[in-house]
């Protein structure tokens, strides 16, 4: 019949099965429509606006203190961003009934799930880590303050590993629950009231991502010892291992969940 030439051979084995067309789908609701550009102008706008009044207002202000409160705007707002998008990831598809329809066709669970973190995390890499990072090593640059490109690029990195850590975390959750309320509630809490679980455990510094982006008292974040150039805690390396570490386990648990999920 004709009408069979619209259709697609899926050709795959195993558990990549329909990986690829999951992700041209994905992609495409990311850079095919108007939500990449939105999201850069959003991130973009509001953190380069902000270093921008900061950086060339009259009245002067050291180059540690504007590195200083990038680390935090960069590393803190957007991940707002990561858990609000992510919260439909799976919720939203499992609600609707669209993912119990695309499993119908050749496409495996896992599949779906990579589906879903990759596109988004090539989403989020671009709108919320480069765009606003290259806006600020411009505003940087015309303000007269040197940087070290690679440790710049190292500290977008960082940021990157925090978001995905809530990137992660939001999709694993949406794997777990049915509702939207504890998927986005439980995230943005952990986001929010990092600094107070420290201080009330202070063990939690290496298993949150905190201080990969944002400073506790004295000691500075690992994206601003990276920026400034200076050395390296140890400590802060250790945490950045861990939280990635964490962000692949909340995968593997994901990929777990969801193939026990019934539809």
């Amino acid at each position: 019949m004709s009408g069979n030439e619209s259709f697609e051979l899926v050709s795959q084995r195993g558990w990549t099965r329909g990986l690829p067309t999951m992700l041209r789908s994905g992609m495409a609701r990311w850079f095919k429509t108007h939500m990449w550009w939105i999201q850069c102008l959003i991130w973009g706008g509001m953190i380069g606006g902000v270093l921008a009044m900061i950086a060339f207002n009259p009245q002067d202000i050291s180059k540690e203190d504007l590195f200083m409160l990038f680390s935090v705007f960069a590393g803190l707002f957007p991940a707002v961003g990561v858990i609000i998008i992510m919260q439909d990831a799976l919720v939203g598809e499992k609600r609707e009934g669209t993912a119990a329809w695309v499993l119908s066709k050749p496409l495996t669970r896992p599949a779906f799930v990579l589906s879903k973190i990759i596109a988004n995390s090539a989403g989020i890499l671009l709108t919320m880590v480069l765009v606003p990072g290259i806006l600020a090593y411009i505003i940087f640059s015309i303000r007269g303050f040197q940087l070290n490109p690679l440790g710049f690029l190292e500290a977008l990195g960082v940021i990157f590993v925090s978001h995905f850590y809530f990137l992660a975390l939001t999709l694993m959750l949406g794997a777990f629950f049915n509702q939207r309320g504890p998927v986005i509630g439980i995230p943005l809490g952990i986001l929010f009231l990092q600094q107070n679980l420290i201080g009330f455990l202070p063990a939690l510094q290496f298993v949150l991502p905190w201080m990969l982006v944002i400073p506790l008292g004295s000691s500075p974040s690992l994206v601003f010892s990276l920026i400034m150039g200076i050395g390296t805690q140890v400590d802060l390396l250790i945490t950045l291992a861990i939280i990635f570490g964490q962000s692949i386990l909340f995968i593997l648990l994901s990929l777990w969940r969801f193939n026990r999920e019934e539809f």
